[in-house]
């Protein structure tokens, strides 16, 4: 069989005309098989959060452990809404207390009471910490093993922990 040379030229002027038809449909933002987006996914890489809670509590001294990794630096914020707190991140086998934040602590780490901070902090040492906070509004009797109020009974108490040396990636 013999194809004239109308019928080629007409075949491939039809075929160009199909391909870009299907390369166009590709960009459209409707679904289509076979397309994709025509701008690609931005990423936004953010600190890994470890840990986080908010805390209401009317008891002495409820403990929180974490595993913290040697040379990593740390952001912890406080946000006391309640009460007055004391925090010590310390050595659960020593005893050690690495830092403290809480009314009577030093340094740039200080709560009055009720009010938040924030700060860096780098593990010294790949291992368990226990997070301990102090409820200040009770406290133990120095005459006998039995806790009273001093003000309100409880305290409450936003907590975040954040790993800056590994990050999270998020898709927007």
């Amino acid at each position: 069989m013999v194809v004239s040379h109308d019928t080629k030229r007409i075949l491939g002027i039809s075929s160009l005309v199909l391909i870009l038809v299907l390369l166009l449909a590709r960009g459209l933002p409707f679904p289509f098989p076979g397309s994709q987006p025509s701008a690609s996914p931005r990423i936004r890489y953010a600190p890994s959060l470890i840990f986080h809670d908010n805390v209401s509590f009317n008891g002495p001294a409820p403990t929180f452990n974490l595993t913290l990794i040697h040379s990593h630096s740390y952001m912890w914020t406080f946000n006391v809404t309640a009460g007055s707190v004391k925090i010590n991140l310390t050595d659960p086998k020593t005893g050690n207390v690495f830092w403290t934040v809480g009314p009577r602590s030093l340094g740039q780490w200080h709560l009055n009471g009720t009010g938040s901070v924030s700060f860096n902090w780098t593990a010294p040492a790949s291992t368990y910490y226990s997070m301990v906070l102090e409820n200040l509004n009770i406290t133990r009797s120095p005459w006998s093993s039995t806790w009273f109020v001093g003000g309100s009974l409880y305290f409450s108490c936003d907590m975040h922990v954040w790993d800056l040396d590994t990050p999270e990636v998020h898709f927007l």
